[in-house]
């Protein structure tokens, strides 16, 4: 393969010529023109991505998704450290194949490890539709994700460790999160705070309990975990009923619960996720029961308080990273918080803290 562009900026029309025909609905045509279009804006984008359209002479015309690394030299840095770029490189070419939830359809790919690049070139999901986290994710679109998460995590439920290449929060780059959490707290308290329903000195309270909380999140059987399972990294067929997901860049093995606690914790509003709480377990372990995993809603329950501890590492991180000037990212971020520490205090998380 020809060398992988540094930005959309210096993407070609005869490099993606190069990409697009490997895709095996395209052998046989004579492609005649191709166009590109940048998509995307928000949250902290840990990649480059452009809609690229191939047209052939017999008048077929394909729409691809590709995927090129972060624009921005911070958030590189940061993709690089999380190893996001490898991860997601791996999940594509050895574990998709065998998970039974959707995933967009892979044609290319390559990971440049020592140059630092990544060239995703994907189905581009027409005819799906993805809900605006910050309006919130409908009841029945939460409950498909339900039940498409547990094709996630019941394939590999206690059996993460033969993914030698799957981190947990014993890995060295995650358990560094403590750090990262100590930092990004001042900086996230001054931007949100007004906005949570608890006080500075419950969260200086859970920065500071963050090793015993890394602890917990590497106990008893390991899930294979999305870690950034929210209803924009979701695809939904036109009724709603199907799901395909995407983003696979912040995967780990983290004990079980972390993607439910998220989708509820942070992905509807917080009278919704109320009304529907227990409908929404009830569904969870039925579906991981399907998949021949047998999940005691009490042991869920104890799960959930460590990990909805631990999810606040998306908002104070993230939350604390983003260009303070981009409105949405501001509001998204504001949203999850609020939303995330309602739940937290809805399962008494607090109360597992040493």
């Amino acid at each position: 393969m020809s060398k992988i562009p540094e930005n959309l900026e210096a993407v070609t029309d005869a490099w993606l010529l190069t990409l697009v025909r490997h895709d095996a609905a395209l052998q046989g045509e004579d492609i005649t023109h191709i166009a590109r279009t940048q998509v995307g804006d928000g949250i902290g984008q840990s990649g480059e991505f452009s809609r690229v359209i191939a047209t052939t002479a017999s008048g077929l015309t394909k729409n691809y998704f590709l995927k090129l690394r972060a624009p921005l030299d911070g958030m590189h840095q940061v993709a690089l450290h999380y190893r996001m770029y490898e991860k997601e490189f791996k999940f594509y070419t050895e574990l998709a194949g065998q998970m039974p939830a959707r995933t967009p359809q892979v044609f290319y790919s390559e990971y440049d490890k020592e140059n630092e690049k990544i060239v995703l070139l994907m189905e581009f999901m027409d005819g799906w539709h993805s809900p605006d986290q910050i309006v919130g994710a409908s009841d029945k679109q939460i409950r498909s994700a339900i039940r498409a998460l547990a094709k996630i995590s019941a394939p590999l439920w206690g059996k993460t460790s033969t993914l030698e290449w799957l981190p947990t929060y014993a890995d060295g780059y995650l358990h560094e999160t403590h750090g990262d959490m100590q930092a990004c707290a001042p900086i996230f308290a001054e931007r949100f705070m007004d906005a949570l329903p608890i006080a500075r000195q419950d969260l200086d309270r859970m920065v500071a309990a963050w090793p015993a909380i890394m602890n917990k999140l590497c106990e008893g059987p390991l899930t294979f975990t999305h870690n950034d399972f929210r209803s924009e990294n979701l695809f939904f067929s036109a009724d709603d009923s199907e799901v395909a997901v995407i983003d696979w860049q912040l995967i780990s093995a983290i004990r079980p619960s972390w993607d439910f606690a998220y989708l509820i914790g942070t992905n509807i509003q917080t009278d919704m996720r109320r009304a529907n709480q227990q409908q929404y377990i009830d569904l969870y372990l039925a579906e991981l029961a399907e998949h021949g995993i047998n999940y005691a809603e009490a042991d869920l329950r104890e799960d959930m308080k460590w990990t909805l501890l631990g999810n606040a590492t998306i908002p104070v991180i993230g939350g604390s990273n983003f260009v303070i000037s981009n409105a949405r990212s501001f509001e998204l971020f504001k949203q999850i918080s609020a939303r995330l520490f309602d739940t937290i205090l809805d399962f008494d998380a607090f109360s597992v803290l040493p």
